[in-house]
């Protein structure tokens, strides 16, 4: 097997792990909001909670050198070349929104102390933040197909 399929091979795994990270912060991370925040966020505190950098740092980089790889390695294959900078496209969108909303949120969620009073104000900001999450596993389930589609398509030398 050549360089180009095990690079989107590769790149295919890290976006199902990405995906699957995803489904599991809004099972398990949100599904915490039995407690009115910030007593839920235990699950998110450094030190107590589940050390979400720990995943989403590799993966991230994983993705990152895949999808390069797998440009650089198929670019004369057109098709191939598409799927990969449209899924490319959608991953961007998704981590740039990531970027500017949900990760600054959610390191503001992990900087209150537990034993904050609740409040209707930070209950929305929560609500908000679970609802709007939602529509980030679209992009990577759109890249996550793009990906599969251009291994699919790559013709094997």
């Amino acid at each position: 097997m050549c360089f180009a399929n095990w690079s989107l091979i590769l790149l295919c795994f890290s976006m199902a792990a990405a995906i699957g990270g995803g489904l599991y912060e809004h099972v398990v991370l949100t599904s915490s909001g039995r407690k009115p925040p910030p007593s839920s966020f235990a699950i998110i505190q450094p030190g107590t909670g589940v050390p979400l950098q720990r995943f989403w740092v590799p993966v991230h980089i994983a993705i990152t050198v895949f999808v390069l790889t797998a440009l650089v390695s198929t670019w004369s294959e057109v098709p191939v070349r598409r799927l990969l900078l449209t899924g490319l496209v959608s991953y961007i969108a998704m981590r740039v929104w990531s970027g500017l909303y949900f990760i600054p949120e959610m390191l503001a969620f992990q900087e209150i102390p537990l034993d904050a009073p609740p409040s209707v104000e930070l209950a929305e900001r929560v609500a908000k933040w679970a609802f709007w999450s939602w529509f980030r596993e679209p992009l990577n389930v759109a890249s996550f197909l793009c990906f599969l589609l251009a291994l699919s398509n790559l013709k094997i030398s």
